[in-house]
């Protein structure tokens, strides 16, 4: 047995950098330093900018800190800023860099504390109202110079995710407006085409500039998108957009992977329990149903706040708008606009489990809305020249068909609506998400039905979605009037639904590819010819005024599903099978006409206009006017100025 060692070994406690002891330092609230003329040490500032930052570390010191307790330290924070000012715009390495980084973190930090009085109270911590006006100004022309100027891309970067972070936390204050009045869009985008991988930060910042007080005052960032002519460095941007948008996919299959699974033994083995036979037996297991909801919970990263960027670059310049669609690229990388529609599925498929979710796929429906909205643009979208492979959410049943080869744009969006309308079916309904995504399928079809393109798809996955969507609206009709008012709930998705089905009933043979497409969706109206009148109903429909919309289309689907229930009854055939009934279908378009005609004559006599083109009433859809969906952009905003505040501290 070995003697005992008269040496003792003591538990070393985790290691702390210094930097971190200088955060708590500096802004204690103990009697030493809560004092607000308390004053650093020259060589304490000299310390803190030399030694490497550790931003969530500043930022978890500061976390505590109430807004009161800010307001009480006045001093230090005040003498911070301008200290930090100074060493950003010195010159001097790695001071500045340093300074950027750490001033970041208190930015982020203490711009997120609820103050009573938000603009005057930040004012007091940042600089005091004698000062306030010579240090914001002296912050945002040394970020903007360093970001246009500067030959370092870190140091750029820092500088970009500083002024971020200013911005995002001054949202509610008046503190936004020394950056909004600086105007950093020609910094920005120098420093875009000095360096291409800086891009999506860069355009994420943009887009944070460009929608401050939106619907308030005029902004002049969105002169400077809609002046903006710079085709290369457009493609910078849409290709950052593009990246960013690869990366957020990604990330939901990393969740849960939804390849289409190939017949092999070892997916025979996993089927029949004996996964442990199988090739994959090494690799973890798949997570469960509680562990995927988990992970798409978090979904999606901060990042995409570049949605907003994006959607306003695309409503202010038609030329951005073009290059997002366009398809230059090798074969061995995603095109922009496969990338942004494969993430837009994955954000709709899941836009039910938060309201961030939510907010991103409107966001990605109303960009897709602006894009077709310029009819050169829908009819390029539609042209065969232009054909795209995009992966498709398939995470949840139903599944729409998989289909691995290039197809026209304008099938995928079809199939991305499909999919919004099936997988967000709540009592709780989310009246912008169905409203928007009816709204981009009915403005398809009548550009569709104008041109008379026929565009080779699975109608029958479309008609069954609209049909279930009409039947849950009429199944929980109670539940759903109980938590909307019934007005939204007529304007916004009965009134499109009901158009919808019944201007592809009337002009479905201008762009339907085939004869069975056009029957099947006769065919699921019969089916649906009781639940019709539950509908109307419920919906309170025959209260509406003669020439209401609504009441008009619900009148007319009545009317043509009549018709054709009249012929099966005739049949003398007491079981018929489907075929049977589609036959029957075929021949009953001989009479349709008169349908068509007697529906035409109502709508004249009740102020409609009259003749079958009366009908293309059903197909007329407004130009996008962002003033109607005021309320969900500003919602929208708030949510994406919260996730820059994080997105700046990554």
């Amino acid at each position: 047995m070995e003697p005992a060692s008269p040496l003792t070994r003591e538990v070393r406690e985790s290691f702390q950098p210094k930097i971190v002891q200088l955060y708590s330092d500096l802004f204690k609230l103990d009697e030493q330093h809560g004092d607000e003329d308390f004053e650093p040490s020259e060589g304490f500032w000299r310390e803190f900018f030399l030694l490497k930052p550790a931003k969530q570390k500043f930022h978890d010191v500061l976390e505590p800190l109430t807004a009161d307790d800010l307001l009480h330290i006045q001093g230090q924070t005040r003498n911070y800023v301008r200290r930090s000012i100074d060493e950003l715009t010195s010159g001097a390495s790695p001071q500045n860099e340093n300074a950027l980084e750490n001033l970041t973190a208190f930015l982020a930090a203490v711009l997120a504390k609820r103050f009573t009085n938000p603009s005057t109270d930040v004012i007091e911590v940042f600089a005091g109202l004698e000062n306030v006006d010579k240090t914001m100004t002296d912050l945002a022309n040394g970020l903007e110079s360093i970001i246009s100027k500067s030959t370092s891309v870190p140091f750029r970067r820092k500088a970009v995710d500083c002024a971020a972070a200013a911005v995002a936390g001054s949202y509610q204050t008046s503190l936004a407006t020394y950056f909004i009045h600086k105007d950093f869009f020609h910094g920005l985008m120098k420093y875009i085409q000095n360096t291409p991988e800086a891009a999506p930060t860069a355009l994420s910042f943009l887009g944070l500039l460009a929608n401050y007080n939106k619907f308030e005052a005029q902004n002049i960032y969105q002169n400077r998108m809609e002046d903006f002519n710079n085709e290369e460095i457009m493609g910078k941007l849409v290709d950052g957009f593009a990246n960013t948008c690869g990366d957020i996919r990604d990330a939901y299959v990393a969740a849960q992977d939804d390849t289409p699974a190939q017949w092999t033994l070892g997916s025979t083995l996993f089927y029949v329990g004996l996964r442990a036979l199988t090739p994959e037996a090494k690799k973890p297991q798949p997570p469960t149903e509680e562990e995927a909801k988990a992970l798409f919970m978090k979904l999606p990263s901060p990042n995409a706040i570049i949605f907003l960027a994006t959607y306003s670059f695309v409503q202010a310049n038609n030329v951005f708008a073009s290059q997002l669609i366009s398809t230059d690229k090798d074969n061995d990388l995603e095109s922009p606009l496969a990338a942004f529609l494969s993430t837009t599925s994955y954000l709709c498929h899941h836009a039910f489990r938060s309201a961030r979710t939510q907010q991103y796929s409107l966001l990605a429906l109303f960009t897709i809305r602006l894009l077709i909205d310029d009819p050169i643009l829908t009819k390029r979208l539609s042209s065969t020249d232009l054909k795209i492979e995009a992966r498709l959410a398939r995470q949840r049943p139903p599944h729409l068909p998989y289909i691995p080869s290039p197809r026209i744009p304008t099938s995928i969006i079809f199939d991305i609506i499909t999919d919004t309308l099936s997988h967000n079916l709540r009592k709780r309904i989310s009246i912008p998400l169905y409203s928007i995504s009816l709204t981009i399928l009915q403005h398809i079809l009548t550009q569709l039905s104008s041109t008379r393109t026929r565009l080779p798809h699975h109608w029958s996955y479309i008609w069954l979605s609209l049909i279930s969507l009409l039947r849950f609206l009429t199944t929980y009709a109670t539940d759903l009037t109980a938590s909307t008012r019934l007005s939204e709930l007529q304007t916004q998705i009965c009134t499109p639904l009901t158009s919808i089905l019944t201007f592809s009933l009337l002009r479905g043979d201008n762009f339907l590819p085939d004869p069975p497409s056009y029957d099947d969706l006769f065919y699921k109206l019969i089916e649906i010819s009781e639940t019709l009148g539950k509908f109307k109903t419920a919906y309170e429909i025959s209260k509406l005024p003669a020439s209401d919309k609504l009441r008009r289309g619900t009148e007319a689907l009545e009317a043509i599903a009549t018709h054709y229930q009249n012929l099966v009854g005739k049949s003398k055939k007491t079981h018929q099978y489907p075929r049977q009934i589609q036959e029957i279908i075929g021949e009953g378009h001989e009479t349709f006409g008169e349908v068509v005609d007697n529906i035409s004559v109502a709508g004249s006599q009740r102020g409609g206009r009259g003749g079958v083109g009366g009908n293309e009433e059903f197909g007329h859809y407004e130009r996008w006017r962002e003033g109607m969906w005021k309320v969900e952009i500003k919602k929208i905003i708030r949510g994406v100025v919260e996730d820059g505040r994080v997105v700046c501290l990554q």
